[in-house]
């Protein structure tokens, strides 16, 4: 009885031992499935998924010098990587309302003094750990007026 194959559609006769067998025995069809079946564990098995966390840690520590290895030998890799970096600094440079760290130069500080800080939740920001505060002048001193509470 052949079936279609998932991955490439050829025709194939499947293994009478592998019940409801889906792929063919072709190399890339098999690694389509093993890619398959392994995003859906890593999604729905928490003891696979920390094991395999455990498993890339200790690899990482035996190797701790393989990306920059990698990089040296693989300098297209490492071109494209600095191409995507620099366009994806762009969008986010123009795209978005988030204020960079130099952002005050050459323009007027807020002078020393106690103000309001009120938390802010924005869901286009990507960082949770980033606080994002309003601040509110309290001392009418300061020459920025006073706010209310």
């Amino acid at each position: 009885m052949e079936k279609t194959c998932l991955c490439c559609k050829k025709r194939f006769n499947p293994h009478p031992a592998v019940r409801d067998q889906q792929y063919c025995s072709h190399r890339e069809c098999q690694r389509t499935r093993k890619r398959k079946w392994q995003k859906e564990k890593l999604a729905n098995d928490n003891d696979y998924r920390r094991n395999q966390a455990s498993a890339q840690r200790q690899w990482r520590s035996r190797n701790k010098d393989y990306w920059r290895r990698y990089r040296k030998r693989h300098p297209a890799y490492t071109e494209r990587n600095r191409m995507g970096q620099r366009e994806r600094n762009r969008q986010r440079q123009t795209g978005s309302e988030i204020a960079k760290m130099d952002e005050q130069k050459g323009k007027t500080l807020i002078p020393s003094g106690r103000y309001r800080l009120v938390p802010l939740w924005d869901p286009e920001i990507a960082k949770m750990d980033e606080l994002i505060v309003e601040l509110g002048v309290i001392s009418g001193d300061s020459g920025f007026g006073v706010r209310g509470s």
